[in-house]
């Protein structure tokens, strides 16, 4: 038999696996749209990867580069934040919650545009 010493562990790592797949697949492409929209489609964002923390209590983002949607501009320039850690709690809700999903995207949109001062 499984004691609950194992089971325990396999558990988490079986939700913090799923959720860091589901943060680098269908979170990061929604993410990366709902900062585009925020800015008018004025800025195309990019986003490396995104990973849970460690005890799925932040949500860090590795190599955001904003770029404006104008590439003919003399002066177009690349804003990029190579880390940035945001806190969130109950990130292993994402998984089951679409209702969760929507708040996190627009609050992790809002801190992205934030840090840059394009929040219009």
């Amino acid at each position: 038999m499984l004691s609950p010493g194992v089971l325990f562990p396999a558990a988490y790592l079986l939700v913090y696996t799923s959720t860091n797949i589901y943060l680098n697949a269908a979170f990061k492409h929604n993410l990366a749209h709902s900062v585009n929209q925020a800015t008018g489609n004025t800025w195309n964002t990019n986003i490396s990867s995104v990973t849970a923390g460690l005890i799925l209590d932040s949500i860090k983002l590795n190599h955001v580069t904003l770029s404006p949607a104008d590439t003919t501009a003399k002066n177009s320039k690349r804003i990029t934040l190579t880390n940035l850690e945001i806190p969130c709690n109950n990130l292993h809700l994402l998984l089951f919650s679409p209702s969760k999903r929507f708040s996190s995207t627009e609050t992790i949109s809002e801190k992205i545009l934030s840090e840059w001062h394009l929040v219009q």
